[in-house]
């Protein structure tokens, strides 16, 4: 292990922990029911750290959890640790990102489903003390609703304002307190964390998440594919090696998943260390 990591007091609020655990799509599901205080019918799609790009013009972004339900809805869901001054701009950017994703070539505006931006955040990030800040596009002079069928929305787990149900407070002092008391869902998800927080394949796997290693192995994903897939970055651009980490990175975390679901965790390391092993892997995989 490289790092000494506090495995015992490891929890949801962990951004590998929180995608690991969520994608499993029944707790997922449970997620957004309980945070937003809808029902959804059965979602279809998770992406974890997933790279959202629309070329070299525009800034990519990475999303936590991206999710579909049947109905063509869309929830991007972001675990927000640190206070972020900027955080209502992230959120444009991931909302606009998102919604620009789900519109297929030659699909109808009409048929698009809504899209809502989530940040669960860990501090208060406007200090007004609610716990759920819901900003959906209104009419300024008569606050009647766009219709656009996009919202943006944050949740407080140090919030004391407004009545969003006992499950979402349940929820919320899990986050802050990793108190699991008088709800089955909370129940259910700190038992996925203590699962996977337990697991030694998941252990090794965090290690190499950390911010440190993460980077690096991004690196090696960009040494291990260079050949005729360096468009920007050959150029010796910022902002084309920026985006070229960007996109290593959501990469490296595809292999990351495929290699641990395999039982085969021990070989990201040694991928790290030698780029020639790296993209034999890559192209078994065919990433």
């Amino acid at each position: 292990m490289r790092e000494g990591l506090d495995f015992s007091t490891m929890g949801i609020t962990d951004d590998l922990m929180f995608g690991t655990v969520f994608q499993d799509l029944g707790l997922c599901r449970g997620l957004v029911e309980v945070l937003l205080g809808i029902k959804v019918r059965d979602l279809r799609m998770v992406e974890r750290q997933e790279l959202i790009d629309f070329g070299p013009a525009s800034r990519a972004g990475i999303v936590d959890l991206l999710v579909r339900d049947v109905d063509g809805n869309v929830y991007d869901v972001e675990m927000q640790n640190g206070a972020d001054s900027d955080i209502a701009r992230r959120a444009r950017r991931y909302l606009s990102l998102v919604d620009a994703s789900v519109l297929d070539r030659g699909q109808r505006f009409g048929d698009a489903g809504n899209v809502i931006v989530l940040f669960i955040c860990a501090h208060n990030p406007f200090g007004r003390g609610w716990k759920r800040y819901d900003y959906p596009r209104l009419c300024e002079q008569d606050g009647e609703p766009l219709g656009g069928g996009t919202s943006i929305v944050f949740v407080n787990a140090e919030g004391a304002r407004g009545d969003f149900g006992d499950g979402f407070d349940a929820f919320m002092s899990y986050l802050r307190d990793d108190n699991v008391i008088g709800s089955d869902f909370v129940r259910s998800v700190d038992d996925a964390v203590c699962g996977f927080r337990d697991d030694p394949g998941w252990r090794r796997f965090r290690m190499l998440w950390s911010e440190k290693y993460r980077n690096e192995f991004a690196d090696a994903f960009d040494e291990g594919r260079a050949e005729g897939k360096a468009e920007g970055i050959a150029e010796g651009r910022t902002e084309g090696r920026a985006e070229g980490k960007e996109e290593g990175f959501s990469r490296a975390v595809e292999l990351m998943h495929r290699l641990m679901a395999d039982g085969r965790e021990r070989e990201l390391e040694e991928a790290i260390q030698d780029p020639e092993r790296m993209k034999r892997l890559l192209e078994e995989y065919e990433l």
